[in-house]
């Protein structure tokens, strides 16, 4: 006779089921959980439009625990579509493929290895230059959203790979032109900020004092010259510049060291309104004058303040170039290089400009005699040569003459 049990149980179910064997039935198990993952999200946390429901209390853990959840699907990962032929990611950048691939779909590789953890600032910077190539123009810059993405990158890295981003300047020259076109303007005065503490935050974010200080002029330089071209242009340029001078005053003692850090920033955009020429609407004469007021109190009696007066929009004025001249000692002079030398004269045959037009004859003898005390004749350069010859040529324009 056969025994049988007396306990009547059916057989346990497998609980543990095989894991998928082949690629395709891994890409249909990672769709499933995510798509699951997502209805679970979306009962729990329903949401009108873009925007998720607010709660009544901001401070309460549900709050917290939404947030926390909403970062987690900013995340690259959630982002990609994955592809339907299953092909793998291009492991590298310097294949054929690869190469191709970065130059039709910048912004599909930097998520893919954002999501892969293998994103670098050399690679942030490849992805900018070739999707600055594609976009051209602001309106198609900010449809990209570059600049989101990367700052979404930027903020979950720790600080070796904020620092190394900050400090390579043609990612930081092209990432801000992006930045502006979508108004990441408070990103931007963040990062400034943060620079300006010497902390970037995160693992390993501290700088040294030297390297914050050049970071941070780098930085602003490239924000004012992005707002000017791909932003709201020289005016806002101007106004954003005023409230990073205003930040760094108001945190940080002054000191001519630290002040520093913010006039390669004022000579950028000096350099543009000499260049440009820019009119009364393009920036009014009070937002200039603020500007020209933070040049005086970080440069006074600078060569680069008597620029500014000189290329005032509505109100040039001459004068404090000619007190700079008449103080300017030939030792000195002589010292300069020539990149300096040459912004000297630059401002010099502007200066003169505006002489003769003002009919300033006893300023513009002036102005002549200081300049060839500091370049007799047998030293003189092609830079003295070509500022006398222009001014020359804009007396006889003008059918008026040395007095």
């Amino acid at each position: 006779m056969k025994g049988t049990s007396i306990f009547q149980f059916k057989s346990w179910p497998n609980i543990h089921q095989p894991l998928p064997r082949t690629p395709r039935e891994s890409q249909q198990l990672l769709n499933a959980l995510t798509s699951s993952f997502r209805r679970q999200l979306d009962g729990a946390y329903p949401a009108s439009g873009n925007k998720a429901r607010p709660l009544p209390n901001p401070e309460s853990s549900a709050h917290a625990t939404d947030l926390h959840v909403q970062n987690i699907l900013d995340n690259p990962l959630f982002r990609i579509v994955p592809s339907r032929s299953g092909a793998p990611m291009p492991t590298t950048l310097h294949s054929v493929e690869g190469q191709r691939k970065l130059l039709e779909q910048p912004m599909v590789v930097l998520e893919q290895m954002a999501a892969a953890g293998t994103l670098t600032a050399g690679i942030i910077n490849d992805c900018l230059r070739y999707q600055l190539l594609l976009s051209k123009a602001p309106d198609r810059m900010k449809n990209s959203r570059a600049a989101s993405r990367i700052v979404d990158w930027y903020w979950a890295s720790d600080g070796a790979s904020r620092r190394a981003l900050l400090r390579l300047r043609p990612a930081t020259m092209s990432l801000t032109k992006f930045m502006v076109a979508e108004e990441m303007h408070g990103t931007m005065i963040k990062w400034l900020q943060m620079i300006m503490d010497n902390d970037l935050g995160s693992q390993n974010g501290h700088m040294t004092d030297g390297i914050a200080r050049q970071t941070f002029s780098h930085l602003l330089v490239d924000f004012v010259d992005a707002e000017t071209f791909f932003g709201k242009g020289l005016e806002s340029a101007v106004l954003q510049y005023l409230l990073v001078c205003q930040m760094h005053f108001k945190s940080t003692p002054s000191n001519k060291s630290r002040n520093s850090m913010l006039l390669a920033a004022a000579a950028h955009l000096n350099r543009i309104s000499m260049e440009n020429k820019p009119t009364n609407t393009q920036i009014t004469a009070a937002v200039y004058d603020q500007y020209q007021d933070m040049v005086s109190l970080l440069s006074p009696q600078s060569l680069l303040l008597a620029s500014v007066a000189i290329s005032h929009p509505a109100q040039p004025n001459p004068r404090p170039f000619l007190n700079f001249v008449a103080n300017l000692s030939l030792s000195k002079f002589q010292a300069w290089n020539k990149q300096r030398r040459d912004a000297f004269f630059d401002i010099g045959s502007e200066a003169l400009r505006v002489l003769v037009e003002q009919k300033e004859f006893n300023r513009i003898s002036q102005l002549e005699r200081h300049i060839s005390r500091l370049l007799p004749a047998e030293t003189s350069n092609s830079a003295a040569e070509k500022s006398h010859a222009s001014a020359e040529e804009e007396l006889a324009r003008l059918n008026l003459g040395f007095t």
